[in-house]
């Protein structure tokens, strides 16, 4: 299970609400793991000033083994987005994306933090003849490990989309909490 709640504008204005659950299985010696998930999203779109619910559904495998104190990971995503058509036309529905990310951590030695770093693409596939990846995300943090079943996340995130009309770049900052 999850949540995300994500406001803009240095927090004066909604952007959008995931809740989210999902399953997954891990093998060979918890180094890959497999599973799927389904989020439904709120979003608020400020132009129309609507409230735009959407359903996706996600597949996913990964493998991230561990050297010492690194752990460098590698996932590969299939995502679909559905949007309600009642709220207005779409031109793509659903968006499908293959997305893939590539992760490097180091669990700093007798601290409870954690330094990590993620690169991830969107290889878009909706759009037949111009599939191209078409967005960015990079990650930078550092996680506080409270104790064994609580972590605390700080992060800065840039997502930047490519090769499209327009393109908007987005700087996150970001604190995350998990319960293991």
């Amino acid at each position: 299970m999850e949540g995300d709640l994500r406001f803009d504008n240095w927090f004066t204005h909604y952007n959008r609400a995931k809740i989210g659950a999902g399953t997954d299985y891990t093998f060979w010696k918890k180094r890959m793991k497999v599973g799927v998930e389904y989020n439904f999203l709120n979003y608020h779109d400020r132009e129309e000033q609507l409230f735009d619910n959407r359903h996706r559904i996600k597949g996913f495998i990964s493998i991230a083994p561990k050297f010492g104190n690194w752990k460098v990971g590698w996932r590969c995503m299939a995502q679909t987005t559905f949007r309600d058509e009642r709220r207005g036309s779409y031109k793509f529905n659903p968006k499908t994306y293959l997305r893939n990310r590539l992760s490097v951590a180091w669990s700093i030695p007798r601290t409870a933090l954690k330094l990590h770093c993620s690169e991830e693409f969107w290889w878009r596939l909706y759009k037949p003849g111009d599939n191209i990846i078409d967005q960015l995300r990079s990650i930078v943090g550092l996680q506080y490990n409270i104790n064994k079943r609580h972590a605390l996340d700080f992060f800065v995130r840039c997502d930047n989309e490519i090769q499209v009309k327009n393109p908007e770049n987005v700087l996150y900052l970001g604190i995350s909490y998990s319960f293991k």
